[in-house]
């Protein structure tokens, strides 16, 4: 299931980190704490075990929609005092959604990185009709990597978007979320991922835990591009992300055209 909130700020103007995506989970963290504290505590600590023994949060959510976006610095504001956008979305209903949910009717305000804002709406969007081939954009840069040797200790390697083994890191990824909420594989195990040739990826580097000891810079993209096969995976897809690094505000997508 995916939500939208709308989302007014409560000063003008108000100011969140570029970096914000960290700052951004952890109000999500927030909200669902408010709800279950148990529930919040076992997502954030552990997750839901995939196939491959990683532990998945199996959520995802979009950039922020800052109407009229400004950089002042090493902060975004917006050119005017209106409402701002966000999406969460994630297949457990039960768990994460219901008390997502619940969690927002209890709290009277999210707060990211010190910018306060008032929960004035919240959406739920339908699921999208998926075809065989179906175009998508990012609404979140997609992240995935490996780990390769070099100089004498494995690192991580961050596929560029027109890796040859990206579809595949892709399609892997994908199988092992579904097991993780479904226990089984999907019946059509197919899915290839290509980017249209007339457009160019853009390349996006992602600072999280900016400042502190943990800081870490993650090498992202964002594009438009097809997914081709299992509509079961395409689902998978949209509810919790492309790649890694979902609930940490990668990966999120939408279906275009």
């Amino acid at each position: 299931m995916r939500l939208k909130l709308i989302l007014s700020p409560q000063e003008n103007p108000t100011y969140v980190p570029i970096n914000y995506q960290y700052q951004l989970s952890a109000a999500i963290y927030k909200v669902l704490a408010k709800a279950s504290p148990a529930y919040a505590d076992f997502l954030h600590q552990r997750g839901y075990p995939a196939p491959s023994g990683k532990l998945l949060k199996l959520f995802t959510f979009s950039r922020l929609w800052i109407p009229n976006v400004r950089r002042q610095g090493t902060k975004l504001t917006a050119g005017r005092r209106s409402s701002w956008i966000l999406q969460v979305a994630s297949p457990m209903l039960d768990e994460f959604v219901q008390n997502f949910v619940l969690g927002l009717f209890e709290s009277t305000e999210i707060v990211v990185a010190g910018g306060r804002f008032f929960i004035e709406q919240v959406e739920t969007l339908p699921m999208p009709e998926f075809k065989e081939t179906t175009h998508f954009k990012c609404l979140s840069p997609i992240v995935v990597s490996t780990m390769r040797e070099r100089g004498g200790k494995l690192m991580p390697y961050y596929y560029r978007p027109h890796d040859p083994a990206l579809s595949e890191a892709i399609r892997q990824n994908l199988l092992q979320k579904h097991e993780a909420i479904h226990q089984c594989p999907p019946d059509d195990e197919r899915l290839s991922f290509t980017i249209p040739e007339s457009y160019k990826p853009k390349s996006r580097l992602i600072t999280l835990k900016e400042g502190t000891p943990e800081e870490t810079q993650i090498k992202a993209f964002e594009t438009y591009f097809d997914l081709t096969g299992s509509v079961e995976l395409m689902r998978v897809a949209w509810e919790c992300g492309v790649g890694e690094k979902n609930s940490q505000g990668f990966g999120m997508i939408e279906v275009v055209g």
